[in-house]
């Protein structure tokens, strides 16, 4: 350095000014880096191909230029409105392999084109992390492809194809066969669901009749549902909904209370305020269980239970209306 600075004090009539500029190129005067903040690293992108087709996948190469013990973090992709880069790089090494499938300062993305002629790649933000630990980013210009159109280069080969004319299909009797397999099907099941629906529903089989008194209707409603046999038909979740309404129905004209609309736990709750408590919440309350698990938890209904639980209602109605009838002495005193 010492036999360059005299030569150019002796050639230069500004010698102020080259030495300067030589301390600044070298980075010797202070606050200054020997590798600039500008320029530490360099990014460029490369395509393997000039010309593509539209939506066509090529490689586009990207190399990181900087000092030495510099790391890379390449982006996993980069969008523009006509362009799409996507990182091709691998999570894992094959089985076997254990190299990197490029350098640490390479990396290579799988290319796509969706406009035609010269279309611009979005470009590239790379971070890097320098030896001294100070990080940055440098971005690198993406490169220009030419677009080609799919349709082929010569005019003549451009134009539409022929249209056939439409060609006779012919059905094989399998289908033939099929269709009219589903169509007795379909029937069968149309009058499956008819039958059913005119069968008549066992709630109102058993309607109560208001004009009798509370305790008749009652009764000739339990006739109706002994009578009806619904065990034999497979029928007990229907038999105890009915059984279910008749003493509901009844404790509901007998008691003036809307028990109809209650649900199982409020009319349990109502009856236990009752003062006829002692006779009607233990029996209403083993109907109200048997029944609720035959409607809602799928139990089994047996003969032998729902003719217990039809005597049960029978036997306090008549405890009720005993109860309820007026006394001989009473009648005597309200007549005279």
């Amino acid at each position: 350095m010492r036999a360059i600075l005299p030569t150019a004090t002796v050639r230069a009539p500004g010698t102020k000014w080259v030495l300067l500029g030589v301390l600044c190129t070298l980075g010797w005067l202070p606050g200054t880096d020997a590798r600039g903040e500008e320029g530490a690293v360099r990014v460029t992108a490369r395509a393997k191909k000039a010309e593509v087709t539209v939506g066509e996948p090529f490689e586009v190469e990207v190399e990181a230029a900087g000092p030495p013990g510099a790391t890379y973090t390449f982006p996993p992709e980069a969008l523009g409105e006509s362009a799409e880069l996507r990182s091709l790089a691998r999570e894992s090494p094959p089985k076997g392999e254990t190299k990197a499938p490029w350098p640490a300062n390479q990396h290579r993305y799988e290319a796509r084109l969706y406009a035609l002629g010269d279309v611009k790649l979005p470009a590239l933000a790379v971070r890097y992390r320098l030896a001294d630990g100070s990080e940055g980013e440098a971005s690198a210009e993406g490169p220009t492809v030419k677009v080609g159109s799919l349709l082929p280069k010569d005019a003549k080969e451009q134009g539409l194809a022929d249209i056939v004319g439409p060609v006779r299909v012919g059905i094989a009797p399998v289908f033939w066969a099929a269709l009219a397999l589903g169509v007795l099907v379909v029937a069968a099941m149309a009058y499956w669901l008819w039958r059913r629906s005119r069968r008549k529903s066992p709630l109102a089989a058993t309607a109560p009749e208001p004009e009798r008194p509370p305790a008749e209707e009652a009764l000739r409603a339990l006739d109706r549902l002994a009578r009806a046999d619904h065990f034999v038909r497979g029928e007990g979740r229907d038999y105890y909904i009915v059984l279910s309404l008749i003493a509901k129905r009844y404790l509901e004209r007998r008691l003036g209370a809307p028990i109809v609309e209650m649900t199982s736990a409020e009319m349990l709750a109502y009856l236990r305020e009752s003062p006829h408590e002692g006779f009607l919440l233990g029996p209403m309350r083993d109907l109200a269980l048997a029944a609720d698990q035959v409607k809602f938890a799928r139990g089994q209904a047996q003969r032998e239970e729902g003719e217990r639980h039809l005597g049960m209602v029978r036997s306090f109605i008549e405890k009720l209306e005993e109860r309820l009838r007026p006394k001989p002495s009473d009648a005597d005193g309200k007549a005279a």
